[in-house]
Order: C-alpha cells, then sequence, then structure tokens
C-alpha cells in the first residue's frame, strides 16, 4: 500500500536532522520497539526514560512512513462521540477515556518542555459544529454529557457563533484548552534523540521479516538476515500492524489535506481554535505555528489491499477532485482571508476502530509482545497512553484500562 502521497508539510519545512545506520550485525536488548514513527518514539522515549536498555528498527527513514502526513491535531474529543461510545462501553468508562484523551494532551506540553524544543506545540480550544438543524439534537445531548461529566465546555448558539466565526453554524459545543497542535516530524526527531541520549539504539531502512518467539523472549530477523534478541517487543507499526492481528483492527481510508502558505490574520475564526463538523466524513482546520492554515477530510474507502485507492499516487484525478473540493471548502469557510494560497497537497491512509479506541497491550498469538496502535484521530494521544501503559505492563503493573484497549476486544 501506498501509506502516503503528495508533497508532505512537515518534511519539506524541516530537513533530515539526524540520519541512523541500519543493522550490520546481530544484537540483544531488553525492549525491541518495531516502528520509529511518533508512536515508536513516543514508546522509545518512555522505556529509555525508565532506564531500560531499547532498541528501535523501522523499514523506512526515522519518521517518513504516516507521520509525515499527519495533521497531528490533539484533542481529548475522538471519533465517535461521548454520547455514542456511552452506548458501547457505558458512560463511567467512556468518560474515562475521553479524559485520558485530555491528560495525554497536557502529557505531551510535559514532555516538549523536558525535550527543550516545543515542536511547534501549542495548546489550542477546540470547536465542534453542526451546520445543520438535523444534528441539533445529537448536538445537545452530546453538550450535556460533556458538561455533567466535568469538561469545561460552552454550548454556542446561532447568533453567538456569527461573532466568532465566518461561516455558517447551527450550534456548537466550544471547548476551552483540552486540545493542542504539533509538529509531529519535528516532535518524533526530537523524542529520538532525547532517547538515544539515555541509551536507545536505533537504525532505520531496516525491515523486520520474521519473528520468533523463544522461552526467554522474542528472536527478529530482518529483511538483510542480522537478528536481534529481545525480552519484549512493542509493534508501534501504525496500519501496517493489521496484517499481524486475526481480528479487524480497523477500518481503512484515505484522507487528504492541503496546507496553504502562511497568512498575516485569521479573520473569522475565533482564537485559531481547532474546528471540526459534525458531518461523516468530517473537515477538520487547524493552524500552525507558522500561520498557515490546515485543512483536511474528504475521506475515501480504501478497499483491498491493491485497490487503486490503496496503491493512490499523487496526480490521480480523484486526489486532484478531492484538493479542490477543500480548497472551495476554506475559501467559504473564512472569506475574510484574502490570501488564502495552497502550497501543499499530500493525502495519506487513515484508519479507525469500530469504537474510536486505540488497541494497546498483549495479543495471545504473540508472546512476550506488546502492541501500541493508535488508531483515530488522536493518534499522538493514543501513542502517549499506550506508551505509559505499556512500559508499566513491563515492569509488572497492570491498569483496568488495557481491558477497554485490549487488541481482541
Amino acid at each position: 500500500m501506498n501509506l502516503v502521497s503528495g508533497k508532505m508539510l512537515w518534511t519539506d519545512i524541516s530537513k533530515i536532522p539526524n540520519k541512523h545506520t541500519y543493522l550490520s550485525e546481530d544484537i540483544s536488548c531488553d525492549v525491541l520497539v518495531v516502528g520509529a514513527g511518533i508512536t515508536g518514539a513516543i514508546c522509545s522515549y518512555f522505556f529509555t526514560k525508565a532506564g531500560v536498555d531499547t532498541v528501535t528498527v523501522d523499514k523506512n527513514i526515522v519518521g517518513y512512513g504516516s507521520t509525515s502526513a499527519s495533521t497531528s491535531i490533539l484533542q481529548y474529543e475522538i471519533d465517535m462521540d461521548l454520547v455514542g461510545l456511552k452506548g458501547i462501553i457505558g458512560k463511567d468508562k467512556a468518560v474515562e477515556c475521553f479524559k485520558l484523551c485530555k491528560e495525554a494532551v497536557y502529557e505531551v506540553e510535559k514532555i516538549v518542555d523536558d525535550l527543550g524544543n516545543k515542536c511547534g506545540f501549542s495548546l489550542r480550544d477546540c470547536f465542534y459544529y453542526a451546520d445543520s438543524e438535523s444534528d441539533l439534537s445529537l448536538l445537545k445531548k452530546e453538550y450535556k454529557i460533556r458538561k455533567d461529566s466535568g469538561f469545561d465546555v460552552e454550548f454556542i448558539e446561532e447568533g453567538r457563533a456569527r461573532d466568532m466565526f465566518s461561516f455558517p453554524i447551527k450550534a456548537g459545543i466550544y471547548s476551552r484548552k483540552s486540545g493542542g497542535e504539533i509538529n509531529p516530524y519535528m516532535f518524533t526527531h526530537e523524542l529520538i534523540s532525547r532517547s538515544q541520549k539515555d541509551g536507545l539504539k536505533v537504525f532505520e531502512n531496516t525491515e523486520v521479516t520474521e519473528l520468533k518467539n523463544e522461552s526467554d523472549g522474542v528472536e527478529i530477523t530482518t529483511k538483510n538476515g542480522f537478528k536481534i534478541k529481545a525480552k519484549k517487543v512493542v509493534f508501534a507499526t501504525g496500519f501496517l500492524a493489521k496484517e499481524l492481528i486475526d481480528n479487524k483492527t480497523a477500518i481503512l481510508t484515505r484522507t487528504f489535506t492541503l496546507v496553504t502558505k502562511p497568512v498575516d490574520r485569521f479573520d473569522g475564526w475565533h482564537n485559531r481554535c481547532i474546528i471540526r463538523d459534525t458531518k461523516n466524513p468530517y473537515t477538520y482546520l487547524r493552524t500552525t505555528s507558522d500561520d498557515r492554515i490546515i485543512i483536511g477530510g474528504e475521506d475515501l474507502a480504501l478497499g483491498g489491499k491493491n485497490s487503486k485507492m490503496s496503491c493512490l499516487t499523487e496526480g490521480a484525478s480523484v486526489a486532484k477532485k478531492k484538493y479542490q473540493i477543500l480548497y472551495n471548502r476554506l475559501l467559504t469557510l473564512f472569506p475574510g482571508i484574502k490570501d488564502i494560497e495552497i502550497e501543499y497537497r499530500f493525502n495519506g491512509i487513515f484508519g479507525e476502530s469500530s469504537d474510536g479506541l486505540p488497541y494497546i497491550g498483549e495479543y495471545q498469538k504473540y508472546p512476550n509482545s506488546y502492541f501500541c496502535l493508535g488508531y483515530g484521530s488522536n493518534g499522538i494521544l493514543y501513542g502517549v497512553i499506550g506508551a505509559k501503559l505499556i512500559r508499566d505492563i513491563y515492569f509488572g503493573k497492570s491498569s483496568k484500562l488495557l481491558e477497554l484497549f485490549k487488541v481482541n476486544r
């Protein structure tokens, strides 16, 4: 599958800061992290910070997979509304999941402070809105359960919305300081660099082709025949891990993204908050630390592994059509921003679980292995939650949350 396609913002504005060698000998370690995208980098950070002898490998260049196409919107809200999630797992557990994501936003803030590089991170308010009367009833129910559960939210009526935004809104839920934005590629490299100072060994262009369970751990073999023996393995390979798991873990789509050149002002955009509508698929917007606008959405079902959508290349007519739709929508949403000019167009494979929650923890088919799969729009936050839970499992601590996130649920 072609994970990403187009000209990516993050890898263009942030040139490769560090190059890593490929594995060229047999080695051993306590924990092997497979995947050096943002999730793998977060896992490596937490393990090395805890003093664990850790190795990270990736079949590509660090951060050049799905991370390079991430819009990196950090929200306590997940892909499924709190009302919907309550219907699946109950109110208390659903609220806990939302609160975990909010805590993870602030955990990211702590991490960038520890790294000494903000990586384009900013805390942001979030706005979840409807432009159709038919969505108002559900939106009011969603607001009530969030408000009753202690979230700092305000219900924005149509009249008030006119003073805040330049596009038609029937109503919306405005959440204060419960989201954030970041440069995922820079964040990944800073995490890796910091972890190396704590003893991490990193090998890129090192593809794992075989895994063998042993009594005292796991032995993996790379494409070039070199072996790594580890007590535990963490799979942080995103949607590629789908091949390892029997049950249907992710619903895959391809999502499309536009990024503007820096703009002078954000007229009609209250507090530069993160914006998401109630449509399915939804449109999402954020800004960047250098004053760009990112808009994405228009998701299309992926189909089979060898389908046209799975292997979509830049320049395909369907991609051009989706980019044009997003561009027209952006102009309609913000007519007061006069200097909108698109600089980057890219798309990538996006996946979510049926309940919007990640897959974290052990899986019976692979002893001595952990999975940290942050499927859904909250991939980075799920990576933080998952890395901490897996680190705790490694040290013999369990959590009731693992039942919510288990791979075979």
